[in-house]
């Protein structure tokens, strides 16, 4: 697909403290699209400020799933499958076969991951989402300030591997809101955005990909949705698809036009859309069905 470049300046600030091994990044924040203060929200700028940068401890990547859960019982038939006495009556004994073998029961299904996935490792996504989990990100708080928690990186390069909030303006710094009603969650409004830094590199095509946030709409009356800017192009979530009502649930869209297979340099811009125009996110998931 066709990639469209159109710079626009945008200044920036981080989230959280960059991991340990944020040096050795390749200088991707250099070239992350979007709006800059003095920009509207349409396209890719090619300069914009390193995010403040501090981050949680990464969460350990959940285990892959136990691929023998809920196999067939391997029992064989009972042993008294023919009564011993061999003439009782000149009947097989009744009860025979084992009538429970093998388990009729199938494998657990939420424990299985999803073959379509290929190279994608992260496991079942937590939205639902068809494939396994590409990438997923969480949002903790301290103080009022939100930072990035790193939960999944199933896509086949981990080298480029980032997450942060960044705003329009000088002196930013992200808010972590509405503990009360539910977990809390980055707040995503007009004066901010989320850019996930990811290599699609070791992946040969994708069949689908799946954007995915998990919160609400953070207005009291009025429903949400988010958009997402990438180099391949812009989608959005059908306008009010994320609802103003706790708790919180999972909201997805396709974005499978606007990734693409073998980019050592995929940036995803996502910002919150109407029509509340305001989100608290909590979670923050890429699901793939790629090879």
């Amino acid at each position: 697909m066709l990639r469209r470049l159109i710079p626009l300046a945008c200044v920036a600030a981080a989230c959280g403290q960059p991991r340990s091994y944020d040096d050795a990044r390749p200088g991707a924040d250099a070239a992350i699209p979007g709006d800059g203060a003095a920009g509207g929200d349409a396209d890719l700028d090619a300069t914009t400020a390193a995010p403040d940068g501090a981050t949680s401890t990464p969460d350990g990547a959940p285990g892959a799933p136990d691929a023998m859960a809920g196999s067939p019982d391997a029992a064989v038939p009972d042993a008294a499958a023919v009564d011993a006495a061999a003439v009782d009556a000149a009947v097989p004994d009744a009860t025979a076969p084992d009538a429970t073998a093998p388990d009729a029961a199938p494998p657990d299904a939420a424990l299985v991951p999803d073959a379509a996935a290929g190279v994608i490792t992260g496991g079942p996504c937590l939205s639902g989402a068809a494939g396994a989990t590409a990438y997923r990100v969480r949002w903790a708080g301290s103080g009022g300030t939100a930072y990035v928690v790193y939960e999944v990186d199933g896509l086949p390069d981990h080298s480029r591997d980032h997450a942060a909030a960044y705003g329009y303006q000088p002196g930013f710094t992200a808010s972590f809101v509405d503990t009360a009603l539910a977990q809390g969650g980055l707040l995503l409004d007009g004066s901010d955005f989320v850019d996930l830094e990811l290599t699609t590199v070791g992946i040969s095509s994708i069949t689908t990909a799946t954007l995915a946030v998990y919160g609400r709409s953070y207005n009291t009356t009025a429903s949400g949705s988010f958009t997402w800017q990438t180099f391949d192009g812009l989608g959005a979530a059908p306008t009010n698809l994320v609802s103003n009502v706790a708790p919180y649930a999972w909201y997805a869209a396709d974005m499978t036009t606007e990734i693409s297979p073998g980019d050592g340099n995929v940036l995803i811009r996502i910002k919150a859309g109407p029509s509340s125009g305001t989100l608290a996110v909590n979670r923050i998931e890429l699901c793939m069905q790629a090879d």
